[in-house]
C-alpha cells in the first residue's frame, strides 16, 4: 500500500503544482529515484519523509496534503475508475459508508499481496459515524479523509469530518440530500 501512497502523492503533486514542484519535492526529500510504481514496497517511512518534503516545498501542512491526495484520487478525470468503484458501493452516501469495510478484502481478492488498511465503521449516534482506519502509515487516515469527503459531494450529502487520536475520523451527516450528487450509471460512459 506504501507503493500506492506514493504513487498518489507523486500524481496528486504533479497534477496539481506541476513537475518542477515535484523535482523540487525528490531533492528535498534526497529520494534514489524521481518516482514511484505502485505495487513495489518501500522501506519504512519513505511515505512519511515525500510527505514532510512535499509540506516543506509547499509550505503547507502533511495532513492537509495526504487528505488533498485521497480527494484527489475520487475527482481527478483521470481516476474516474477509483470514483466508479466506490459508488458501487451503494445508492446513498450512507450505503457507501457501511460499504467501507468490505473494501480491503475486496481489494485483497484482486491484489492478495497488497497490505491495505483495516476499516472498522461504527454508528455512533443518529447521522453520526467513526470510521477507524489502522495502517502504520499516518497519512492513510487522511487519504481516507479525503475520500470520504469527495465522496460525500459526489453522492451529494453534507458531511463534516473530524479527526480523533491517530486513526480515527468522525463523520457528521447533517444533511444526506443537500445537492444532487454528480450523476452516476453503472454503464460506463460511451459504452
Amino acid at each position: 500500500m506504501q507503493g500506492l501512497m506514493l504513487r498518489s502523492m507523486q500524481a496528486y503533486l504533479r497534477a496539481t503544482f506541476g513537475a518542477e514542484v515535484w523535482a523540487a519535492v525528490v531533492r528535498e526529500a534526497t529520494l534514489p529515484v524521481d518516482g514511484f510504481e505502485p505495487m513495489l514496497r518501500y522501506g519504512d517511512g519513505m511515505a512519511d519523509r515525500v510527505a514532510m518534503a512535499a509540506a516543506r516545498v509547499l509550505n503547507r501542512p502533511s495532513d492537509v496534503l495526504w487528505e488533498d491526495v485521497g480527494t484527489h484520487l475520487v475527482t481527478n478525470a483521470r481516476h474516474e475508475g477509483v470514483r466508479r468503484l466506490l459508488r458501487f458501493g451503494g445508492v446513498g452516501f450512507t450505503d457507501f459508508l457501511y460499504s467501507l469495510e468490505e473494501l480491503p478484502d475486496r481489494a485483497r481478492l484482486a491484489l492478495p499481496d497488497l497490505q491495505v488498511p483495516d476499516l472498522v465503521l461504527e454508528e455512533v449516534g443518529p447521522d453520526r459515524f467513526c470510521l477507524t482506519c489502522q495502517f502504520p502509515i499516518a497519512g492513510a487516515t487522511r487519504i481516507l479523509g479525503g475520500v470520504v469527503m469527495a465522496m460525500a459531494d459526489d453522492y451529494g450529502a453534507l458531511v463534516v469530518i473530524d479527526y480523533v487520536g491517530g486513526d480515527a475520523i468522525l463523520i457528521d451527516v447533517p444533511e444526506i440530500r443537500h445537492t444532487t450528487g454528480r450523476r452516476f450509471d453503472l454503464a460506463m460512459p460511451g459504452a
